[in-house]
């Protein structure tokens, strides 16, 4: 073989060797940090560090009757009714209600946030009306505010202040019940408990229902 041609073939190959050992440098494993003492002499340290971190999304729910858990989208709407005695119409009698997931009229609220204070509010369409035009404004449903017979671990148990229905002719949101955050957490639980007053004289029907104004839209605003 000429000398010029071995000597060629030579440089190849050292250049060849060159380049693998310089890409086993640069794709050396990286390593956890790692301290090695030598000699281990009495009371010698050595320390290796970790770094934690712990995301904790912001979260609100909003509870008013039937519902499977506190992370829940349910589609449920309870619905509450009231049926008149023939001999009581308009004397008065304060009428309790049928329906509710705790029964007689009442409901479950829990609110539950992350994020700081809470608004609570409801809001209507306008007075229940029947078939034939005649209404019974929002003013004759009562809602009395209790604790609950028993307390859902993590939660305060409370008489949560209904938020007060809008009572004009047209409907829309009523009075904020406020929420007071501790470390920006709400967790609050309570009773809600509808009556019909029946202090006044209406024509005969059915009023209310979802069609006829009979629904009410409570919201809660993590503010």
């Amino acid at each position: 073989m000429h000398p010029s041609t071995i000597w060629s073939t030579l440089m190849k190959k050292i250049g060849l060797a060159s380049a693998l050992s310089l890409a086993g440098l640069l794709v050396a494993p990286a390593h956890a940090e790692s301290t090695f003492t030598s000699p281990a002499a009495t009371n010698s340290t050595a320390t290796a560090r970790l770094d934690f971190t712990i995301v904790i999304p912001q979260v609100l729910f909003l509870r008013v009757g039937t519902s499977s858990g506190n992370t829940a989208t349910d589609a449920t709407i309870n619905s509450i009714s009231f049926t008149v005695p023939a001999a009581n119409i308009g004397d008065s009698t304060v009428i309790a209600g049928v329906g509710g997931d705790l029964t007689a009229g009442a409901v479950t609220v829990r609110v539950y946030g992350n994020g700081g204070n809470i608004n609570l509010n409801s809001t209507t369409t306008g007075p229940l009306t029947n078939a034939t035009g005649q209404s019974i404004p929002w003013s004759q449903i009562s809602v009395a505010s209790a604790a609950l017979a028993s307390t859902t671990a993590g939660f305060t148990n409370a008489a949560i202040t209904h938020p007060a229905f809008n009572l004009g002719g047209t409907g829309g949101t009523g009075t904020v019940t406020n929420l007071v955050a501790t470390n920006k957490l709400v967790r609050v639980e309570g009773k809600w408990t509808y009556t019909y007053l029946n202090s006044t004289l209406p024509a005969a029907g059915t009023y209310g229902t979802s069609a006829n104004g009979g629904r009410v839209t409570y919201t809660a605003t993590q503010m």
